[in-house]
């Protein structure tokens, strides 16, 4: 293997170390993971990757992009705190082009990366991975069920597991309520095996516990288990870990409501009205398990509030995403969730809210079945 990538990577990238993890990734395979080496170094070179961490980032990335490097696990790995509950990810898709919110988040792996080298000089013992905290707090569908949302996580998945192999060591998924289950569900079949073993999932309980086994509560912030906090006492530090937050509006890109228009001269299209405090109620049936129900739709002129919900019995439904007013008007809404169970899902257009204006809607939604 070595032999044959001799002319590919950098010099400084072929110590047993740097070739095993290629080799962990396609399984021993030597012809796959000659492949994988030479497609990623394309990639870099594409996305000129080697020049991210002198990148001018967007004021909007550095302040609601959720991401801080906490401090060193044991075994002096980097250990990243991702507080994913309080990204809203509409608000920073809205305001960077996507393809500088997937370098911000390569120019994450590549600042670990270099702290890694310096870890391992420290040391005087290779440091190759890193340990990421992943905090659920706060989190629900919304995060998710935005399709270019997902997409994004979707691309962002294929992007590390593709060039950057056995950097995790381990993944901690913290305060997942019931509803990460769905977004996993969607997310798990872009994972590598090796990936998916080294993530441990928590609810509520236990997992401050867990932390503490590889991580001493000095390299912690007080919030996640630790011990420190900032000078004023915040016990979340965000003056190292950003915390997100609601991005507002002034940071949004204008968008060309002349492009947006073009959804409603689209092939299959449904419309309806919505009257002054009116609300409309669609049912589709889903068969299978694992199917998903996908809708896009755009509003002429104002916002709409959009939910789904499941019946489970007779009269009672369980909310899967919750009404929420959407901008529909500016970007068209496109989305899906995977629906885990068979039975009736509901999706609602609500115009409760408004007593002054009726709503004009363009749609579609559909139950793709499981394969």
């Amino acid at each position: 293997f070595r032999q044959r990538i001799t002319k590919v990577l950098p010099a400084d990238k072929q110590e047993d170390h740097d070739l095993l993890k290629w080799l962990v990734a396609r399984s021993f395979n030597i012809e796959k993971a000659e492949n994988m080496v030479k497609r990623s170094i394309d990639w870099r070179k594409e996305l000129d990757v080697d020049t991210v961490l002198k990148w001018d980032v967007p004021e909007v990335l550095l302040k609601y992009y959720p991401v801080g490097m906490a401090g060193h696990d044991r075994e002096g790995l980097p250990v990243w705190i991702i507080p994913f509950g309080g990204c809203d990810m509409r608000g920073l898709l809205s305001s960077v082009r996507k393809r500088d919110y997937v370098r911000y988040t390569i120019r994450v792996l590549e600042a670990s990366i270099q702290d890694m080298a310096v870890q391992t000089q420290r040391l005087g013992h290779p440091v190759t991975q890193q340990c990421c905290i992943f905090d659920l707090e706060d989190f629900s569908l919304r995060h998710v069920t935005w399709k270019p949302a997902m997409d994004v996580i979707l691309e962002l998945v294929q992007l590390y597991e593709a060039n950057y192999p056995e950097l995790l060591k381990c993944a901690y998924v913290i305060n997942a309520p019931k509803v990460f289950t769905l977004a996993y569900a969607v997310i798990k079949p872009f994972l590598h095996d090796v990936t998916l073993k080294k993530i441990k999932i928590y609810g509520y309980s236990g997992w401050k516990e867990a932390l503490l086994k590889d991580i001493d509560a000095d390299q912690l912030p007080q919030h996640w288990g630790g011990s420190r906090t900032d000078p004023d006492g915040n016990p979340k530090c965000p003056s190292e870990i950003c915390l997100g937050g609601d991005v507002p509006k002034e940071y949004y890109l204008t968008v060309s409501k002349s492009n947006l228009s073009k959804l409603s001269d689209k092939e299959n299209l449904s419309s309806l009205t919505l009257g002054k405090g009116d609300k409309k109620r669609l049912k589709y049936e889903v068969k299978k398990p694992g199917s998903q129900l996908k809708w896009m739709f755009r509003t002429e002129d104002f916002d709409v509030g959009f939910g789904v919900t499941r019946k489970v019995k007779k009269g009672d439904e369980e909310v899967l995403v919750p009404v929420q007013r959407v901008n529909s008007q500016l970007v068209s809404e496109e989305g899906y969730l995977v629906c885990m169970e068979p039975g009736t899902y509901v999706v609602t257009f609500d115009n409760q809210f408004s007593y002054v204006r009726s709503k004009k809607i363009y749609y579609m939604i559909y139950v793709e079945a499981a394969s």
